[in-house]
């Protein structure tokens, strides 16, 4: 039983098992020597006491330690002293490892889950988490990065700015706004911050500002995605705008068009290949739309920035007629950030902001977690957590396997 608890040097009394707890009794370890004056042998037994201290679940039972404390007094120096308890957390009464547990789950999950798997009071779980959070706080470092991601993110009714190290895929930092003064300081005091070659963001003018001001050996590189998205976003547009104009039973030949029209042209089926060719004559501008789209997409298939430019300027010339009003939005982004949106094609490898996007979901999917948190509570959440640099999976082998020769 006393293996069992996996405590050594305490001596197992009692147990007491109940519906939803389980207790158990236990001796402390005896003292070596007086903690006063280190004298041993000296010291005689001064009255005790059961002091309940928390432990990991078990069965899903809590469980509560009733430690036998006893005060001691040494004839040496004449104090009275209680000994330390080896395994044992004195602030919080619990058990160290029931204390480690907390600490780690409590960036994981929410506070109210935490605390209804172990027993303990929310308030509990809050204070070992802050306490944890302000200790990583004066430690956590992360090297400068020589690919740096910049995205905002929408959190707690506020845009917050998400900074990445996307070549090793790591989070960076989190900062409580995106403005430009707050982001120009934070990029002033990267150590070694010349390191940083390459800084993948959106259309977002303050960001550029910012590192072309600090970082002006930097090249940045306009993220991919961000922009082909806004192609997606004139589709749309074109399709909700032919929708208005049509009666319910010429609408009904568009059904599923959506779907379809933000597929890429070698992801659509044969069966919707067929749907399409059926808009060719009642809906030309539709399928114009959709063609200019995917000439749109084509434009990052080039192998040199010098392809890429020829095919732009020609995207450009091509828009489809009646539609320039439509795609203008897209047309005046890439003009204004034409070098940022060429520069992809010129760097050592592919750079976008998909892993600093990913870092996105997963900090969305944490707030709704921890609906009330405040910045600084998801801001440690998502530093301090390891889940969130993304590991390629590895095959289980049993622990038991015995790699064998021969047969038998």
């Amino acid at each position: 039983m006393i293996n069992s608890l996996s405590l050594p040097g305490y001596q197992l009394v009692d147990s007491d098992e109940q519906n939803e707890d389980i207790h158990f009794r236990l001796e402390a370890p005896t003292p070596v020597a007086c903690e006063g004056c280190g004298v041993q042998g000296e010291f005689v037994r001064f009255g005790k006491r059961d002091v309940p201290y928390r432990d990991l679940p078990i069965h899903g039972k809590r469980v509560t330690l009733w430690v036998v404390r006893r005060r001691y007094t040494c004839r040496a120096c004449k104090t009275t002293f209680r000994p330390q308890l080896p395994e044992m957390v004195d602030g919080f009464r619990m058990t160290l490892r029931l204390h480690e547990y907390v600490e780690k789950e409590s960036f994981n999950h929410p506070y109210t889950f935490v605390a209804a798997q172990t027993g303990l009071d929310e308030k509990t779980v809050r204070d070992i988490f802050n306490a944890r959070a302000e200790f990583l706080g004066r430690w956590h470092r992360f090297e400068t990065p020589r690919i740096l991601g910049i995205d905002e993110l929408y959190l707690n009714k506020r845009y917050r700015c998400i900074l990445t190290n996307i070549e090793e895929r790591t989070l960076l930092d989190l900062l409580a706004t995106r403005r430009q003064d707050v982001v120009t300081n934070y990029l002033m005091k990267l150590k070694d911050r010349q390191k940083v070659e390459i800084v993948s963001m959106d259309m977002w003018n303050p960001y550029r500002a910012a590192v072309k001001a600090v970082l002006p050996q930097a090249r940045i590189v306009v993220d991919k995605f961000h922009v082909v998205r806004m192609a997606n976003d004139a589709l749309e547009r074109v399709r909700k705008g032919l929708r208005k104009e049509l009666k319910p039973s010429q609408s009904r030949t568009l059904k599923g068009d959506r779907k379809i029209l933000l597929k890429r042209a070698h992801e659509v089926s044969d069966r919707e290949r067929l749907i399409m060719e059926t808009w060719t004559g009642a809906f030309p501008q539709l399928l114009a739309a959709y063609e200019h789209k995917e000439r749109f997409y084509g434009i990052w298939d080039a192998t040199t920035r010098l392809q890429a430019e020829a095919a732009l300027d020609e995207w450009i010339a091509t828009i489809p007629k009646g539609q320039k009003e439509v795609w203008s939005d897209l047309v005046r982004a890439v003009g204004n950030w034409r070098e940022e949106t060429m520069t992809y094609f010129e760097t050592d490898m592919p750079v976008t902001n998909a892993y600093t996007e990913s870092i996105n979901r997963l900090a969305k999917d944490k707030n709704r977690e921890g609906r009330g948190y405040s910045f600084e509570v998801m801001r440690a959440r998502m530093l301090y957590t390891t889940k969130h640099k993304k590991k390629a999976p590895t095959a289980k082998v049993s622990p038991f396997y015995k790699k064998t020769i021969g047969y038998g």
